[in-house]
């Protein structure tokens, strides 16, 4: 499974960051769309443990319905050393992306009663590879500097 990139992974717990505890946050950072982040997931059941779920997501409206313009979802786990029970390490691997305007709606990663299943590996790896050019984009548009 392909993970975001440390540079990726930061700007992402950045984000959680902003959440401040909440469940979610919406992010106005005008010209660009708003950006929204939730938790839509946890106590997911993966091979490394246990994980939760966030969803990541530009809207627009289009005929009154609100568009994804993309919207993605991760998994997000945290690795610990045996020796602590600090948090040394976050891992993030997206598994689902959708464009409401083209009608694009992929899972590259199955669940089944909050357990992780197939990963669809070639599908997952493109993913990742978009989330982190998004990611990237999403920092140098000022997005980590607001919080609203």
């Amino acid at each position: 499974m392909k993970t975001l990139n440390q540079n990726s992974t930061a700007i992402f717990f950045r984000l959680m960051e902003i959440m401040n505890g909440n469940e979610h946050l919406k992010i106005i950072n005008e010209p660009f769309m708003p950006l929204t982040i939730e938790k839509i997931g946890e106590d997911i059941i993966i091979p490394m443990g246990v994980g939760c779920a966030y969803s990541l997501c530009h809207y627009y409206e289009q005929n009154g319905d609100l568009m994804q313009d993309p919207e993605m979802c991760f998994l997000i786990w945290f690795d610990r050393t045996e020796q602590t029970e600090e948090l040394v390490k976050v891992t993030i691997a997206p598994f689902m992306f959708q464009q409401g305007n083209l009608g694009i709606y992929q899972e590259s990663i199955e669940f089944s009663n909050q357990v992780m299943g197939n990963v669809h590996k070639d599908m997952q790896a493109d993913h990742a590879e978009f989330a982190d050019m998004w990611l990237s984009n999403i920092k140098l548009q000022g997005f980590l500097r607001s919080g609203r």
